[in-house]
């Protein structure tokens, strides 16, 4: 009897276990705006969709040049790729990203080190 309580506890803790695994992704379905000194229609800016595992870049609102393509999370790091290059960027948390490399062809110019913070609000 105690045999099978102990096996009960065993299996009730395994199931508990397992049930508090998280499938939520790290990052947030948004825009994500770069941190620094920008005027505001020229703020580069990366947009996630976590469905469909698809990004896009962009130097600013007004300016025609984009990134886009998908992207795949592996060890705490966001790799973008496009038909032009690859970028990766590390998940700070799922407000911030901050890249860390931004491929062998830069289309446009974005610093190494730069923090891409969420915001609900289109800039």
């Amino acid at each position: 009897m105690k045999r099978i309580i102990c096996c009960l506890i065993c299996f009730l803790t395994l199931l508990s276990a397992v049930g508090c695994s998280s499938d939520t992704p790290p990052v947030l379905s948004g825009n994500y705006y770069a941190v620094g000194d920008y005027d505001e229609m020229l703020t580069p800016y990366l947009c996630l969709d976590v469905n469909e595992n698809t990004f896009s870049l962009g130097a600013g609102s007004v300016v025609s040049i984009e990134l886009y393509g998908s992207y795949k999370i592996t060890d705490g790091k966001l790799i973008a790729t496009s038909r032009d290059t690859t970028l990766e960027f590390e998940i700070k948390d799922n407000n911030t990203l901050v890249l860390i490399d931004n491929g062998e062809k830069e289309i446009f110019e974005i610093l190494h080190d730069t923090e891409f913070e969420y915001s609900e609000d289109l800039k």
